[in-house]
């Protein structure tokens, strides 16, 4: 059992069972976000072409955090990404565009204000994340 399996079975004793849906979907949502192409910047760049430069904006201020619908992340992820983080998590597609719709604007949110959670080659590191989106919950 590696590392972070442990860490995933002791964080998934002690929490809810949407914070477990949650934490399961973190490894897939990270693995998404490092096969992006220009990982979590390309990321960012795609929310914003897609019409949600305001709202992408609004994760990385210190101010009111806009919200986003699980149509607007589905639009521009696209059906493959949606179904392949499903199918990484063993969540439904319509759980993941809902856990998403809290889960990136936390991770965007995070990062980008500390430059935590990416590891030497600028890829996310699960460990990290995990550690980032689960302490204040």
């Amino acid at each position: 059992m590696s590392f972070l399996n442990s860490l995933m079975s002791v964080a998934s004793a002690a929490l809810n069972p949407a914070q477990q849906e949650r934490a399961s979907l973190i490894p897939a949502l990270v693995s998404l976000v490092n096969k992006f192409p220009g990982g979590l910047n390309g990321l960012i760049q795609a929310l914003k072409q897609g019409g949600l430069a305001k709202v992408v904006s609004s994760w990385m201020s210190s101010g009111e955090k806009l919200p986003v619908s699980m149509g607007q992340l589905e639009q521009v992820l696209g059906n493959k990404a949606v179904a392949t983080m499903a199918d990484d998590s063993g969540l439904s597609e319509n759980k993941v565009l809902s856990h998403l719709t809290e889960l990136l604007p936390a991770l965007i949110g995070a990062v980008s204000s500390s430059g935590n959670g990416e590891n030497s080659e600028g890829a996310l590191d699960v460990q990290s994340v995990l550690a980032m989106l689960l302490k204040d919950r």
